[in-house]
């Protein structure tokens, strides 16, 4: 079996992985708080334009802070106006290469890449697993028959923009509500069925090799929004969910299915979250993802299937 051209995981995401018992206590404090609420607080912070002098302060120390790469970002940083602006920023062209039909949909830590257990089932951290079925419906009713996951953590220092992991049509996008816990590797280890808690946005597609596929965009404490270019009027964490909860899952409305190629953007996170990519048995026979268990950094585009 062949392995895609990785990179050595970076400090951060090691220490993570190697962080202590209290780091998980301090996780499950997070749980007295209104995690929507403070996000959304937050998310309204990052949205600020302040006078220029100040705004450039702000922009250069939030870069410095999280160690952006902003030598690949699509404008010069002092072209942004809000810090929000430069954590959504768009790719300058050419920036990555779209490296077979089933790649990477971000940047980030590629934490695992394997098929599914019995009933649908994936593993979130060791001793703690979740149903793929709860994550892509909201609910348990119906088994979607996974046959494949792959899960991709975004670090508040990577692109954050979303992309098609194959080609094919996206059928409907789900919103399903939420917590926003955070998603980092302390969360995971202490949280269960963390990625079936917090909100997040379903995409559902047919593959063009065949088979049925879903890319969910979870969302994440800190801002916690997530928007997509192809429902342009809805975005997740906004004013009126702070106050009225939705029930249950709501499908946005698309008027006919929309063709999607490999590397092509569907969304946005304003800041660090997680994407699971599900594959039926179909999908995963026809796009052939390779069983990836060690953690290891990707780019948007680069080759996850058997070569």
């Amino acid at each position: 079996m062949t392995h895609p051209v990785t990179h050595p995981v970076t400090h951060q995401s090691m220490a993570l992985s190697e962080a202590p018992g209290v780091k998980e206590r301090m996780v499950h404090g997070l749980g007295f708080l209104p995690q929507n609420l403070v996000s959304y607080l937050l998310g309204i912070f990052v949205r600020i334009q302040w006078p220029k002098s100040i705004q450039s302060v702000f922009n250069q120390s939030f870069v410095a802070l999280f160690k952006l790469n902003m030598r690949e970002a699509e404008k010069p940083l002092g072209a942004y106006r809000t810090v929000e602006e430069i954590f959504t920023r768009a790719l300058a062209p050419n920036q990555r290469r779209i490296s077979g039909a089933y790649v990477s949909s971000a940047d980030g830590i590629l934490e695992i890449s394997k098929a599914a257990l019995s009933g649908s089932t994936a593993v979130q951290a060791k001793g703690i697993t979740y149903s793929l079925t709860e994550l892509v419906l909201g609910n348990k009713i119906q088994d979607i028959s996974a046959k494949w996951y792959t899960t991709v953590y975004l670090a508040p220092h990577n692109y954050h923009r979303v992309h098609a992991p194959f080609a094919g049509q996206v059928t409907g996008i789900r919103y399903i509500s939420g917590r926003l816990w955070p998603v980092n590797r302390p969360a995971v280890r202490a949280i269960p069925g963390l990625f079936c808690r917090n909100e997040r946005l379903v995409f559902s597609v047919d593959v063009a090799t065949g088979g049925k596929a879903w890319v969910v965009m979870v969302g994440a404490f800190n801002v916690g929004r997530m928007s997509t270019r192809l429902s342009p009027e809805f975005i997740t964490n906004a004013g009126s969910r702070q106050y009225k909860r939705s029930t249950g899952p709501n499908d946005l409305l698309l008027a006919a299915p929309i063709p999607i190629v490999a590397g092509e953007e569907l969304g946005i996170f304003m800041l660090g979250s997680t994407t699971v990519v599900v594959l039926d048995e179909v999908a995963a026979a026809g796009l052939r993802p390779q069983e990836i268990t060690t953690p290891q950094t990707v780019s948007m585009g680069q080759g996850l299937a058997e070569i």
